[in-house]
């Protein structure tokens, strides 16, 4: 099982998309922070330094399509059949596939609140502007957006050997994040459960940068991300040893 683990980061770090994405969350939450950091006119009412820092949340949604192209991609470019001659036993292939993916998430998320950190305390102080930094606010954001990050990875890994289609995965999973999963939340009789459990507002709970009075808790809305990507896991793993992989590879 590590040799797998080992050879699945291998392949990530030996990858464009893995790079693509990694770069293009690192870039997009680094130009929104900078921006905000050197340009918004901060008070002392503000808490700029964790509002800042939390922007490193938008990471998460890199990590979620991280982690459907782990799948999908092998689905869509036909390398799924060697990869299964070469480890037949389908649910540790696709099990090490979301270790390896949660792992890179993890450093994705870690990467993506560190970083601007560094250049926000940097402008700040060139500004002469207070953080108003809560010690263990910042604690709390620095680890949720990381490992918030890498279970939204470890999710996209369970949808994408579900669905198995690059692109309709991503776009269900957009889509249920930005869209019907709000909708849903509004209707009489699902409004006091999808703001709490579905996968959305689990990680926005987890994150610890959108807080509401109907969200859990980090820790236990962790465990439901954690619920969410084993039951897309285990259904997608069902349909691995279902169907015919070769048929289903283009």
């Amino acid at each position: 099982m590590n040799a797998l683990i080992a050879s699945e980061i291998l392949k990530l770090r030996t990858t464009r998309t893995f790079f693509g994405l990694t770069g293009a969350a690192l870039g997009l939450v680094l130009l929104i922070t900078t921006l905000a950091a050197a340009l918004a006119p901060w008070d002392d009412e503000n808490t700029p330094f964790t509002e800042l820092i939390g922007i490193a949340s938008l990471a998460g949604i890199f990590a979620l399509v991280l982690g459907i192209l782990a799948i999908s991609t092998e689905f869509r470019h036909g390398t799924v059949t060697p990869s299964l001659l070469a480890v037949p036993n389908r649910p540790v292939w696709a099990l090490s596939k979301l270790i390896a993916n949660g792992v890179a998430g993890l450093a994705l998320g870690l990467a993506a609140v560190l970083i601007p950190a560094l250049v926000v305390l940097l402008i700040f102080s060139i500004r002469g502007i207070e953080g108003n930094a809560d010690t263990e606010e910042v604690i709390r954001i620095v680890a949720g957006c990381t490992v918030g990050a890498g279970l939204l990875a470890a999710l996209g890994v369970g949808l994408g050997a579900l669905i198995r289609n690059q692109a309709g995965a991503i776009v269900v999973a957009l889509v249920w994040l930005f869209f019907l999963e709000g909708l849903l939340g509004i209707i009489p009789g699902l409004d006091e459960i999808v703001p709490k459990y579905a996968p959305g507002a689990a990680w926005g709970a987890v994150t610890g940068t959108d807080q509401t009075a109907d969200q859990l808790g980090q820790v236990p809305a962790g465990l439901v991300l954690v619920g969410w990507a084993a039951l897309f896991l285990v259904a997608g793993i069902g349909l691995l040893r279902r169907r015919d992989v070769a048929a289903n590879s283009s």
